[in-house]
């Protein structure tokens, strides 16, 4: 596998971020042949991007930023509205739930927009 640069980042992309350079992936694919690509930093690319980025080769997106800022989002909200107080008010499972199930819902939304369920 192989990550090119092509005007991807990562963490959250600056308001005037020029986009994905599909050039610079499409003379990579060419050069590199059936190696699978990597795109990183691919949370805040745009849907459009994404998928054209997969058409023109790349196998793997990475959004683990995505998953951080769903998870404390979600952890965030919790302990705002005084949820980590109720009943014992120390049982780490319970303040950890949203955000891990905050990061299901995102992982199980990119698996849909890149294609991959029901993929081994």
């Amino acid at each position: 596998m192989l990550a090119a640069g092509i005007g991807n980042i990562h963490g959250k992309y600056p308001a005037n971020w020029p986009g994905l350079s599909f050039e610079t992936l499409a003379a990579v694919k060419e050069k590199v042949g059936d190696m699978p690509l990597v795109l990183h930093g691919g949370t805040g690319i745009p849907a459009d991007m994404i998928k054209k980025a997969i058409s023109l080769g790349v196998a793997k997106i990475n959004v683990n930023t995505e998953c951080q800022l769903a998870f404390q989002a979600a952890t965030r909200e919790y302990i705002e509205a005084g949820k980590d107080l109720q009943g014992k008010g120390f049982d780490p499972r319970k303040l950890l739930a949203p955000g891990f199930e905050a990061i299901k819902v995102t992982v199980k939304e990119k698996m849909e927009l890149f294609g991959s369920i029901g993929k081994a």
